[in-house]
């Protein structure tokens, strides 16, 4: 059992989901635990980690599920089951390593030969194509949402969620002790339509996580160029940029050096690669922190997101060989390339 006095290493903001997955190599993946959080949160363990979670769910989501986090050390209390339904059903089915497919469940299901779910009948949500900027969400966070115990910690991660919450978490969490705040991008706002709301959401970050295929879109019309984006997105107040790119490795850029790094993919087979994105943030943030080294951060982050891509299921990663970790993040260290 975890030692209860010892003090907690972040807080981790996310969407908590019920999963339905069509992996790429994998069997289907039926009802499991899902959405960013359970990712993010077992990479930091798999790293010695613990973390206050904190996410809105419906009175009937099965918190059961994190129950291998909690014998880690994680603190649940932040978990709030609110009285208003959550669709907390997510479906992505792969037809390559790196290619989600959202909608029409029951096509990709029929086309793999596999029995429907029937929790999935009338599901044909996909990701919104836009945020809304004013209206709140059943699963949008509140102010009150956040336990003061999460305040007093040093460090803090947000999850994918909307643009909502992500315009008020960081100057609440800025607020009180948190020093280092990470945040990755949601895809609906990824657009050149939130092109002035972008400076107010980036701010008070410490590091913006996102990918290629957002940056390009946010940026449609101004800018390709990777590095000059990340130049770009650092002026608006965070001290990293780092990008996730469609090959697989991360392009950071730090605004106060100025310095371009390029981190490569491990050079493994992915199977599923749902939560590989989220698995590298929990990853980067603890081990970022240790000595405050970027380049360390993300390679940390790199292996999580190999590990994870290797199997299915956010637990995956903490079942993973003892020292492989450890073994890989050596042999990648020298493909490090300052640009």
């Amino acid at each position: 059992m975890p030692d209860t006095n010892t003090p907690l290493d972040a807080v981790l903001i996310g969407r908590l989901q019920r999963d339905y997955i069509l992996p790429f190599q994998r069997p289907e993946q039926v009802g499991i635990l899902g959405g960013s959080l359970p990712y993010t949160a077992a990479a930091l363990a798999h790293w010695g980690g613990r973390a206050a979670l904190i996410s809105r769910v419906n009175a009937d989501y099965p918190v059961e599920w994190l129950k291998p986090l909690q014998e880690l050390g994680s603190d649940l209390s932040g978990i709030h089951r609110i009285p208003e339904p959550i669709d907390t059903r997510r479906f992505v089915a792969f037809t390559d390593p790196v290619t989600p497919h959202y909608e029409n469940p029951l096509t990709w299901f029929a086309d793999r030969q596999t029995p429907f779910p029937a929790e999935l009948l009338g599901y044909n949500l996909g990701p919104a194509r836009f945020c809304s900027k004013t209206d709140y969400l059943p699963y949008s966070f509140r102010i009150t949402d956040l336990p003061y115990q999460s305040l007093e910690l040093s460090a803090a991660h947000i999850g994918p969620v909307d643009y909502i919450s992500h315009k008020i978490l960081p100057s609440i969490l800025k607020g009180g002790l948190i020093q280092t705040l990470t945040l990755r991008s949601t895809p609906c706002y990824m657009d050149p339509s939130y092109w002035e709301d972008m400076r107010g959401l980036l701010s008070d970050l410490t590091a913006f996580q996102t990918t290629e295929a957002e940056v390009l879109k946010l940026f449609q019309g101004r800018s390709v160029d990777v590095w000059e984006i990340a130049q770009a997105l650092a002026a608006y107040g965070p001290e990293f940029v780092i990008i996730n790119m469609k090959d697989g490795s991360a392009a950071a850029y730090d605004r106060v050096t100025k310095k371009k790094w390029q981190v490569p993919a491990w050079p493994g087979a992915i199977a599923d690669p749902t939560g590989m994105q989220d698995a590298f943030d929990g990853a980067f943030l603890l081990n970022y922190r240790k000595e405050y080294d970027l380049v360390e951060g993300l390679l940390c982050g790199q292996i999580s997101a190999a590990i994870c891509g290797e199997g299915s299921g956010p637990f995956y990663m903490l079942g993973s060989l003892p020292g492989l970790k450890e073994v890989r993040l050596e042999t990648l260290r020298p493909r490090v390339r300052a640009v």
